[in-house]
């Protein structure tokens, strides 16, 4: 048995440039968190691997459309891990990328313009 992954996503230094964007972004992270919790819990138990893509692929688009490619990464390997059916693998990943959007929401919340 290999050890687990451990994935480490850059928390972003910018936020969308977009106005309609930043102010949408606090909505965005909060409703991501819920995904990242509930709906994964409610995907994982189904252990359905076409679930497990089609939320990869929804993570890969929301975080390109608000500019955050590198988060986005997380979206297709998940893709990749539905592909090879590793759950271990998708969990870390999620728990990673949850990770990254509880701080950016935290530090939203903490600035003066928020």
């Amino acid at each position: 048995m290999t050890d687990p992954i451990r994935p480490v996503y850059q928390l972003p230094t910018q936020g969308p440039a977009d106005p309609i964007l930043q102010e949408l972004l606090p909505e965005f992270l909060d409703s991501w968190m819920k995904d990242l919790t509930i709906s994964w819990a409610a995907i994982r138990e189904r252990a359905d691997v076409q679930e497990l893509y089609r939320f990869g692929h929804t993570i890969k688009g929301s975080f390109i459309q608000f500019g955050y490619r590198d988060l986005a990464q997380a979206g297709r390997e998940i893709m990749s891990d539905a592909d090879a059916g590793s759950w271990t693998n998708a969990e870390a990943r999620v728990q990673a990328l949850l990770s990254v959007i509880h701080t950016m929401r935290n530090h939203l919340s903490s600035s003066p313009s928020s």
